[in-house]
């Protein structure tokens, strides 16, 4: 891969993060605004009971949209124990090992969104509902209990930033291997 590649890889990745922090910023305030409007209206005697299952959607999106900036930003848990006994070459194994570990796990899991949600059974079947019909994989009419609306668009968030995860991935590995040529 060229050095222009590499570029224009890290480039997405920062792109991708920039709107990652924003999507977070707007999926708090909606949280937040989402729960001071249910403890209102049950003060007032009029509880919006859909208020708490959205805010829950909500949360579980906000926990993947921050695990994939999380991988952008290499501010994951860590324990610096054994980096900090390496010399640099060292540790810059270590971290390409570290993000090999990441792109392993990232791809086990869009192999498993890829079964789940199962677009070329669902484009043979037609429709969700035939699909869910023929395999019992209800994935596409699956209802909220309280808002009315299929759980696949809040299950979207998934694919998206098993996505975005692995754009971030790729560059932080292409960074270790510059790191491991110097």
């Amino acid at each position: 891969m060229s050095a222009s590649d590499e570029h224009a890889l890290q480039r997405a990745s920062r792109a991708v993060m920039r709107a990652e922090a924003a999507a977070g910023g707007i999926l708090v305030a909606a949280i937040l605004a989402l729960l001071l409007a249910n403890v209102v209206s049950r003060a007032a005697g009029r509880p919006l009971i859909w208020t708490d299952e959205l805010a829950v959607h909500l949360m579980v999106i906000l926990a993947f949209v921050g695990a994939s900036l999380g991988i952008a930003m290499r501010g994951h848990m860590a324990i610096g124990l054994l980096p900090d006994r390496l010399d640099p070459r060292g540790r810059a194994r270590l971290a390409l090992l570290a993000d090999l570990a990441v792109l392993a796990f990232l791809l086990v899991l869009a192999a498993i969104l890829w079964r789940w949600f199962d677009l070329p059974g669902l484009l043979r079947a037609g429709s969700g509902a035939a699909l869910a019909q023929e395999s019992f994989n209800f994935v596409y009419s699956d209802p909220t209990n309280t808002l009315g609306l299929r759980k696949i668009w809040f299950w979207l968030a998934l694919p998206l930033t098993c996505a975005t995860a692995l754009i971030h991935c790729l560059a932080a590995l292409l960074t270790d291997l510059r790191g491991l040529r110097r």
